[in-house]
């Protein structure tokens, strides 16, 4: 038999209970995956678009100094 238990992480009595239920030998824990679309959220991505934008924008600031020094 098997059964799904949710557990919220970001309550603190949270944390020593999984701890417990990872050492015992007949569980097993399956950690949450979070799709490309979060994980990139919350690391405050930006798209390729913007990132060349900005490359583009730095090396052409960088080499007018260049050319006014």
């Amino acid at each position: 038999m098997r059964r799904i238990v949710s557990i919220d992480l970001s309550n603190p009595m949270a944390i020593p209970l999984m701890g417990y239920l990872e050492s015992l030998p007949f569980v097993s824990v399956e950690k949450e995956k979070k799709t490309f679309e979060e994980a990139a959220k919350e690391c405050d991505a930006i798209s390729v678009d913007e990132f060349f934008t900005e490359v583009r924008r730095r090396i052409n600031e960088h080499y007018d100094k260049l050319k006014n020094a």
